[in-house]
């Protein structure tokens, strides 16, 4: 038993815990003075345009944009849509993108549209609680400048 405890294993140990920790303690102190996650850019956007392109004339559409770190995926839908529609499309979003320096794409297909199954791809600039950018449908020519405001999440009842 008295081989175990030897000074040299006992320093060879001590000095292995003693690198571990101070490698953590440096980590730690990195991560939390450099590193900060972005702010949430999850939510409903109604978006507020004077034309919309194509198909998607005279409706009134929001979009629905979810989050994880830089990647985004959301989906285009009327601002009327059932509540059915709006589960399915947050369960499997139409359109994917990302988020980096306060600029965000998304591109994909405007699958939850009734007539209306065009590719899309929305580009612009995030600032505070708002959007603004551009709208482009495969089969239109042109870019459409829009703006969409994040509307407050509603409140969750609570079932039980």
């Amino acid at each position: 038993m008295s081989g175990h405890f030897s000074p040299r294993s006992i320093m060879f140990y001590g000095g292995a815990i003693g690198s571990v920790v101070a490698l953590f303690s440096l980590t730690t102190a990195y991560g939390e003075a450099n590193l900060r996650a972005q702010r949430s850019i999850d939510g409903r956007y109604p978006i507020a345009t004077s034309s919309l392109p194509g198909c998607l004339q005279s409706k009134k559409l929001v979009l629905f944009v979810q989050q994880s770190g830089i990647y985004l995926t959301g989906s285009l839908l009327l601002a009327d849509a059932a509540e059915e529609t709006i589960r399915v499309a947050e369960e499997r979003p139409s359109l994917t993108g990302q988020w980096q320096n306060q600029q965000f794409t998304l591109d994909g297909t405007i699958g939850y549209l009734p007539g209306c199954q065009d590719g899309v791809r929305m580009r612009g600039a995030i600032a505070q609680e708002s959007l603004n950018g551009t709208l482009r449908l495969n089969s239109a020519p042109d870019e459409i400048h829009f703006s969409a405001q994040r509307e407050a999440p509603k409140a969750k009842s609570q079932e039980h």
